[in-house]
């Protein structure tokens, strides 16, 4: 098939309608499968072309690991072939059914994104782990490990509250993410409002408006808490598989390309408080090594499969 952007993306909307009229039709799985195997752009165009399909912008995520799950087929979409199976990987979206706690994992490298059944949205980054639970009074998300972006419905009798470590997120209708560390939580907002606590001084809260950052830590809560003009081009860049560095360290920049790969990547001490600028894929270990290699003076030294800057 030609290459040609445009004939790839109207290619591939055709194989979501297809898809999304026949969810079950193992043959057109293992054609869908085909046409992904013939082009590398193949599978992130019918990926963004499911998002638009589920109603998740397409701007937000440009390739990852995705399920298809709606809670009335659970059984049937488990027991299905094996090629449909890789084909709801590629282009679905998991609908979370949310008796008592659901679990929703991504492994290293992997994103996913989950449509609650009260219309939010979850995109889940490298290696992170949630817990979902609904009630008649509260929606509630665990992030365990890991990081995560929420798109919230609006439902004013259930607030939608995110709880990482001992930090708390309170939202009703907006976006935001939330990145868990040792004890601390990071928060951006994208959308609208959030209020931001912990447990160890619930009393103490502060409230973030789009366009905001702020680091949260368990133990002293908002006391010491820095709110500060959020970068969501760089800070959420891995939504669209990039991270995209402005001025960050090298130990920091490698630190965080360790994140998303098996292999790893380590900086001799001397080069680690270099700074440098540069746009990568999340998946790009080898070009950033190099790329950091050429800003700084330094070489690349290899062990095994694991890559290390030296000067």
């Amino acid at each position: 098939m030609p290459d040609q952007p445009d004939v790839i993306e109207t290619a591939a909307a055709r194989w979501v309608a297809r898809l999304d009229r026949a969810p079950d039709d193992a043959d057109l799985a293992r054609e869908i499968e085909d046409w992904c195997a013939e082009h590398p752009r193949h599978s992130g165009a019918l990926l963004r072309a499911r998002a638009v399909w589920t109603g998740i912008d397409a701007d937000e995520v440009d390739d990852g690991s995705i399920e298809t799950v709606p809670p009335w087929s659970r059984r049937r979409v488990l027991a299905a072939s094996g090629g449909l199976a890789v084909a709801a990987a590629v282009v679905g979206a998991i609908w979370l059914e949310t008796r008592g706690d659901t679990a929703l994992a991504t492994k290293v490298g992997e994103r996913r994104i989950a449509k609650l059944d009260d219309g939010s949205t979850i995109v889940l980054n490298t290696a992170s782990r949630t817990r979902v639970r609904m009630t008649p009074e509260q929606r509630s998300v665990a992030l365990d490990d890991g990081e995560a972006w929420f798109a919230v419905a609006k439902d004013h009798a259930r607030p939608f509250i995110v709880s990482a470590g001992d930090v708390r997120v309170r939202a009703v209708g907006t976006a935001f993410a939330v990145r868990r560390h040792v004890g601390r939580a990071e928060v951006t907002v994208t959308e609208g409002r959030v209020r931001v606590w912990s447990v160890a001084a619930p009393e103490r809260f502060v409230t973030l408006d789009a366009g905001k950052h702020a680091v949260v830590a368990d133990a002293s809560g908002t006391a010491e808490t820095i709110v500060s003009t959020a970068k969501p081009a760089e800070t959420l860049a891995w939504r669209k598989g990039e991270i995209v560095l402005d001025g960050m360290t090298l130990g920091d920049a490698a630190a965080e390309f360790n994140r998303y790969n098996t292999r790893q990547l380590s900086v001799e001490a001397p080069l680690a408080d270099r700074r440098i600028v540069g746009w990568f894929r999340t998946d790009d270990m080898e070009g950033f090594a190099r790329s950091a290699a050429a800003m700084t003076g330094a070489r690349i030294e290899r062990d095994g499969s694991d890559l290390r800057v030296v000067e």
